[in-house]
């Protein structure tokens, strides 16, 4: 089957992380079903192939992607130590061990003691790193104190007096509420005007965005009642320890910025250059006209180029899922225009472009019956090599370790294979009497296949447009 181009463009050829991506992850490798288990209704039907978890084993022969995150910004090593110390004062509040005589309640008492424990794995595994490796374990703290403020809080609540304990909170709310704001309106969308510079500035404002949009959403939807109990009060304290690390992060890394910036190439305002971006990046979006998928499915995969896709294959929910993804980078983009979050638009306008491109390879594949489900855990296992020589490649043309929203994109897609790697190995891991289904992990392998193939062009379609002078 010829490519049919659903676009309008012609172009050129860490280790653990936070425990909101660790529950990402983990929702992406169950999103289209549970390794292990039988299908979703809907999707496959009775003759999809089973195999042994022995036979799952063998999928993952090889070893998977190595993660590295890019990095815009080295803190000092001193706001690590402070951001250590932050997490030891307020562990230091809880008696330890936490007994039964401390607090009768099981619930309680366990609750207070997981988050204890959370927080310190945090704490230990930041005070191990080095060098670039402390931006990543700064923005951990975020989470480390938010569920060290829980569980600081909680024990504190069970005797305090409720009334004083709640007029501080609130105090405290308006404070960092108002901290956050001042952050956020600082001027971020700077950097050195040549390509390194902006390619490093984009990064740059993506993950503060991310970082100040997500502690203010959190803010905005904060309260804390006479009625709540001492966990529910401790959740609501530790929503502001996140507001005020994030904001107290961001403020040290604007100031490593504009250092680093200032002994460059000079302070430059990149907010037009971002924008105009953005908009040419949405422009691209409206013409690809790429199909909705509001009306009935028969309809759109005739739409999309796979005239007779049934809805009984094996693949239809990865090929929807690539499909959904195309719609909401598109959707997240105008949003961002209008909310003047152009960190945030940048990375969705790369992520469009890779899977507007991941897709119509992956489509093709599916229509020319190079991507069918698999008779045997062999073919499995082919197709995850294949991805995996994929990321090799998109490696070697886009370095994980270059400051720039490529890099980034790679790392994402390395992890998302990553989670898929997880649901097998899950998979792998149930009673040896149990048969499980892989198709689902086979349609995703393809499909990060195809995504790392097409990276390096997305990448180089998107720095056309950012780095034009």
């Amino acid at each position: 089957m010829t490519g049919k181009k659903l676009g309008g463009e012609s172009h050129t050829p860490h280790s653990s992380r936070t425990r909101r991506q660790l529950l990402a992850g983990l929702a992406a490798a169950t999103s289209t079903a549970v390794a292990g288990c039988q299908s979703l209704p809907g999707f496959g039907d009775e003759s999809t192939p089973t195999y042994t978890p022995a036979e799952a084993d063998t999928v993952l022969e090889s070893d998977g992607p190595t993660l590295e995150w890019p990095v815009p910004v080295e803190p000092d090593a001193d706001a690590l130590e402070d951001a250590l110390e932050r997490t030891d004062t307020l562990i230091d509040e809880i008696p330890e061990p936490l007994e039964e005589s401390h607090i009768p309640n099981g619930v309680i008492r366990e609750t207070i003691d997981e988050n204890r424990l959370e927080a310190m794995a945090g704490r230990d595994e930041a005070a191990d790193t080095v060098g670039a490796d402390r931006y990543h374990a700064l923005r951990d703290a975020r989470e480390q104190h938010k569920v060290a403020r829980e569980a600081a809080t909680a024990w504190l609540a069970i005797d305090a007096d409720r009334d004083d304990l709640l007029t501080e909170l609130r105090d405290e709310y308006d404070a960092v509420q108002s901290a956050l704001a001042d952050r956020r309106a600082e001027p971020e969308y700077r950097g050195e005007d040549t390509d390194a510079g902006r390619l490093r500035a984009t990064l740059y404002a993506f993950q503060r965005d991310g970082d100040l949009q997500h502690a203010e959403r959190t803010l905005n939807r904060w309260d804390v009642h006479e009625a709540d109990d001492v966990l529910e009060i401790g959740e609501s304290a530790g929503d502001l320890e996140l507001g005020t690390t994030t904001t107290r992060i961001w403020a040290h890394f604007d100031e490593r910025y504009a250092s680093g910036i200032a002994d460059g190439d000079g302070d430059h305002y990149l907010e037009a250059v971002f924008e105009d971006t953005l908009e040419q990046s949405i422009e691209r979006a409206n013409e690809a006209d790429f199909p909705s998928q509001d009306g009935e499915s028969e309809a759109w995969y005739e739409a999309v180029g796979l005239d007779g896709f049934d809805g009984t294959r094996s693949l239809e929910s990865v090929i929807w899922q690539a499909g959904s993804s195309i719609h909401q980078a598109h959707e997240s983009m105008e949003d961002t225009l209008e909310a003047e979050t152009f960190g945030l638009g940048l990375q969705r306008a790369l992520e469009f472009e890779q899977s507007l491109r991941g897709f119509e390879r992956v489509r093709d594949r599916i229509a020319d019956g190079d991507v069918e489900a698999p008779d045997d855990s062999d073919e499995i296992r082919a197709q995850r090599a294949a991805a995996l020589e994929a990321a090799q490649t998109a490696r070697d043309a886009v370095p994980l370790d270059e400051p720039s929203l490529g890099a980034y994109r790679l790392a994402e897609t390395l992890q998302e294979l990553s989670w898929t790697d997880d649901a097998v190995a899950r998979a792998a891991s149930r009673d040896p009497e149990m048969n499980v289904t892989l198709t689902d992990e086979y349609g995703e392998y393809a499909k990060y296949q195809a995504e790392l193939e097409v990276l390096p062009e997305a990448v180089e379609a998107f720095r056309d447009r950012l780095l034009e002078r």
